[in-house]
């Protein structure tokens, strides 16, 4: 980034010419002498005011280019901002003062600075607000500058922070549900019931193909379900549990999270009691662009909190949505998951005008 003391030298050349046409005209509604000016405006005071400000300017850029490393530092961007206006008081006060008063020897002769302290001090006021306006405006930069970087920062952590929270959403496994599908795979192999020991294989295999292969941050609704449907499988066959899910047959290409459904799932099967004869019905429907998961609550005494865990760490992964993922614990418990549409893929050749016939029906 290019640092904003660097002023172009046509700027700094030019500069002075105006700073100084005004301080001189100050001066002179000082003295109350205006009309001078069109007797004769370009002279020798004139001209020491150009001089005058071409140096204050100079010694001005010199200090913001001393203090340019430390305005950068947040924290103590006051205190070297306050140290910065003090440097250029004391400088404008000196530098005007020793200017003044080689003008006033070597062109007026006049060796006693008591004859022309007024002049001094009104000298000095003029281009202490010239110094002080010309750092104001590089400080109001600076300002806003360090305030538009913070905030930057801030938003690419919380971008990275948002990244490295939905990558390990993604990736992390259950290490219990993978464990227990290998412990059943394993004791099939060992009763050489190899064709259904393969068959866990396989649907463990499509389980965390689902997992690992997706990095979008969503994706379809029928891709989760058909995740959902293998995990139904797997855990009613390998751990020994008895879940039902109805599915929705209209499912109008909504997108959700990634793993969302397969994580629910899991959390469910370990929370939840179940067995050949009190079987789990787990049923899903789709209302007002939300995904309803619904069944009737018979928590396990273990590990009950596991669900309530599992929902935590999803409604995070949905904020950057600005929707939220709720539940509610009654007698059936629900799990109300937001749905996103997808953005219309029509080309601009197809867009037609709606007739009036078309819009009713919308209606």
């Amino acid at each position: 980034m290019t640092p904003l003391t660097q002023i172009k030298p046509i700027y700094r050349l030019l500069l002075p010419l105006p700073v100084g046409t005004l301080v001189y005209l100050g001066i002179l509604l000082a003295f109350d002498t205006v009309g001078n000016i069109t007797e004769d405006f370009f002279t020798r005071e004139f001209l020491f005011c150009v001089l005058a400000s071409y140096a204050l300017l100079e010694v001005n850029q010199m200090l913001l280019v001393l203090f340019e490393k430390k305005l950068q530092r947040g924290a103590l961007f006051m205190k070297h901002t306050i140290a910065l206006l003090l440097a250029s008081i004391i400088a404008s006060l000196v530098s005007i003062s020793l200017l003044l008063i080689a003008y006033f020897y070597w062109f007026e002769n006049m060796a006693d600075v008591s004859i022309y302290m007024t002049e001094l001090k009104i000298f000095n006021g003029i281009f202490l607000f010239v110094t002080l306006m010309y750092q104001s405006h590089f400080l109001g930069f600076y300002f806003i500058h360090n305030k538009f970087e913070h905030e930057l920062e801030k938003e690419q952590q919380h971008e990275e922070e948002l990244r490295k929270s939905v990558d390990l959403f993604h990736y992390m496994l259950n290490p219990q549900f993978l464990l227990a599908g290998l412990e059943s795979i394993v004791l099939r192999i060992k009763e050489n019931r190899n064709a259904l020991a393969e068959e866990g294989i396989v649907l463990l295999s499509d389980i965390y193909r689902h997992s690992l292969r997706t990095q979008e941050e969503l994706v379809s609704l029928e891709d989760e379900l058909t995740a959902m449907k293998s995990e139904e499988v797997f855990l009613n066959q390998f751990i020994s549990k008895n879940i039902s899910i109805s599915i929705p047959e209209d499912l109008d290409n909504f997108l959700l999270v990634p793993r969302t459904l397969t994580k629910i799932l899991e959390a469910i099967a370990y929370s939840q009691l179940s067995s050949s004869e009190f079987g789990l019905e787990i049923l899903l429907e789709i209302r007002n662009k939300d995904l309803i998961i619904s069944f009737p609550s018979a928590f396990s005494l273990t590990t009950n909190e596991l669900l309530f865990e599992t929902l935590s760490m999803i409604k995070k992964q949905y904020g950057w949505l600005n929707k939220s993922l709720h539940w509610s614990d009654n007698s059936t418990f629900s799990i109300y998951i937001p749905l996103e549409v997808p953005f219309p893929t029509t080309r601009p050749d197809q867009i037609s005008i709606y007739s009036t016939d078309t819009i009713g029906n919308r209606a």
